[in-house]
């Protein structure tokens, strides 16, 4: 196992000084397991998943693979925050966070509630759940023990992303009856179509007065015709 490579290198010199000085020491154990993460997010956002060994005893390293649904959720590279004092090494495979830490030089080894934490995205709408799939302890002279009582999170519930439509512009437009909707521009294509009246009658009279002017030079013309043959049949 890698783990055994990496803990091995850091605690062969420190288990057999301690071999020979006291005792025998006991075992890695922990008493349970639990994985939390949020009962819901939304497509898009990140989250952290916490792994918790409780009642942990004489752990001087640990190998625990975490497992989920990767088309929900993926985990974030270089997230994984482990115990401080230790080195740890991540590996990922399709579903799976494979954390291993060991520790180094004087640190003691971990006891009481051991807890490791790892951050996804939400990648896409489902739900998922995070399972402590496998889980290996080591003591201070590099003895390896498998864990049972692995566990699993609640279901984490992936909601979609909200999609906004934007809203359109009103724009103004003329009724059947030639007035302007009130809705679309409170009366301003109406002052436009007034004013482009207005211009177009002051464009027209001049025309206008000239033909009202020859009309009634015409009339006057005729007139006169008129008259002058009467006069010319009363002689």
């Amino acid at each position: 196992m890698r783990l055994l490579a990496v803990a091995g290198a850091t605690a062969a010199g420190l288990g057999l000084a301690l071999s020979a000085a006291v005792p025998a020491i006991a075992a890695p154990a922990k008493s349970s397991a639990t994985v939390s993460a949020p009962a819901s997010v939304t497509e898009g956002d990140t989250f952290d998943v916490t792994v918790t060994l409780h009642g942990a005893v004489d752990v001087y390293g640990f190998e625990a693979v975490v497992a989920f649904d990767p088309a929900v959720a993926a985990y974030v590279d270089g997230s994984a925050v482990a115990p401080a004092g230790g080195f740890d090494s991540v590996h990922t495979g399709t579903g799976t966070v494979d954390l291993a830490s060991t520790r180094l030089g004087t640190s003691p080894a971990l006891s009481g509630d051991v807890a490791f934490t790892l951050r996804f995205s939400a990648v896409a709408a489902g739900s998922t759940a995070f399972s402590l799939s496998a889980l290996s302890l080591v003591d201070a002279a590099s003895t390896v023990t498998a864990s049972t009582n692995d566990a699993s999170s609640p279901a984490v519930t992936v909601e979609p992303a909200v999609v906004t439509t934007p809203t359109p512009t009103p724009t103004a437009s003329t009724d059947p009856a030639g007035g302007t909707d009130p809705a679309d521009g409170a009366g301003s294509t109406a002052a436009t179509s007034a004013d482009d009246l207005a211009s177009t009658g002051s464009d027209v009279l001049p025309f206008a007065l000239a033909a009202l002017a020859l009309l009634v030079v015409g009339a006057a013309a005729v007139l006169v015709v008129v008259r002058r043959r009467r006069t010319g049949d009363a002689r």
